[in-house]
């Protein structure tokens, strides 16, 4: 498959002010640059790839500069430095990047990138809408908090030396082929190969989580009480309902919940609904029916509230979940 990726590339020696802007503006977000010494002009280059959600580039700063985004890009992005130093300021937090180091962090923070002079990196932005999928995922439950990713992260070895040389590898493949002959599809599975090693390794809200044992198997009662919330899946059920059909009582149906789920009963069934819509806009199989009967479609009978629910476990709108299918 080809197609769907977008790749500029512009190479910028002794640039002035407005000739960065312009580019920052078409590749990520728009910025006001300066040069750290004021007297300076500014010299940049810095080759760009767009794949849906991701955005991959690299670039080398050789004098030094400032950036501020007067709009900040809404998604989270690794640094992999290769020389020099940049520095971030956002979100509480002051950063350093250098040789060795990794950065991660949640750029609709950040307020402030300082490039020293001879600064080249690799840089990969996922959008907070594909992070948050993906760590609900890994989660097996909703992601309703900000996953606060601020982070130096040691490339030397271990973990961090996988996500630095995964980089490189990605970068390496999409310099080296003409933007006509790229795989859209491989690509993006790269990117989020790369964006599950960063949520799994670098420390984040949900790190502690995402490092919890594996359950035993669920208890007889337990599948009995989730084949009962499949059954009536589209009907308003109460937690007596499902623990009468499960012959327990409620508090043990809670405690087995809490136990193999980290949830309870009727938030695991709300879960099943808000995925089950997710799959019909997905599948893209209903065009012809309104979220609002989909809504409706899997318990939901009010759609404000439906809206509001998905965009909290899923880090997007119905309306965009459609939107993105159809295109």
């Amino acid at each position: 498959m080809t197609g769907n990726l977008h790749a500029s590339r512009s190479c910028i020696f002794d640039a002035d002010v407005d000739e960065l802007r312009e580019h920052y503006a078409n590749t990520l977000k728009p910025v006001r640059v300066s040069p750290i010494d004021r007297s300076s002009t500014i010299s940049v280059e810095d080759t760009h790839f767009s794949v849906g959600e991701f955005d991959i580039w690299s670039g080398l700063c050789q004098s030094g500069m400032e950036i501020n985004f007067s709009e900040p890009p809404d998604a989270y992005a690794l640094y992999v430095p290769i020389t020099g130093a940049m520095e971030m300021d956002g979100g509480g937090h002051q950063l350093t990047s250098a040789p060795g180091t990794l950065l991660a962090a949640d750029l609709s923070k950040a307020n402030l990138l300082r490039l020293h002079s001879e600064r080249s990196h690799i840089g990969i932005a996922f959008s907070r809408q594909s992070v948050t999928r993906q760590l609900s995922e890994l989660l097996c439950s909703p992601v309703i908090h900000d996953i606060e990713l601020f982070a130096e992260y040691d490339a030397r070895s271990g973990a961090g030396a996988k996500l630095a040389a995964m980089a490189q590898l990605l970068w390496d493949s999409l310099i080296s082929e003409p933007a006509g002959t790229i795989s859209a599809r491989s690509t993006e599975f790269f990117f989020r190969t790369i964006m599950v090693a960063l949520l799994e390794n670098v420390p984040h809200r949900y790190s502690a989580l995402l490092e919890r044992p594996v359950s035993p198997a669920m208890p007889r009662q337990m599948k009995r009480a989730i084949d009962y919330m499949m059954a009536n899946i589209a009907t308003a059920v109460s937690v007596d309902e499902i623990a009468r059909d499960a012959g327990v009582s409620v508090r043990a149906l809670q405690a087995a919940f809490k136990q193999f789920k980290n949830t309870t009963p009727l938030n695991y069934l709300r879960q099943l609904r808000l995925e089950g819509a997710r799959k019909n806009l997905l599948l893209g199989r209903q065009d012809g029916v309104s979220i609002s009967d989909i809504a409706r479609q899997w318990g939901f009978t009010h759609v404000g509230r439906f809206s509001i629910l998905y965009r909290e476990t899923f880090g997007e709108m119905p309306t965009e979940t459609r939107r993105f299918t159809r295109g």
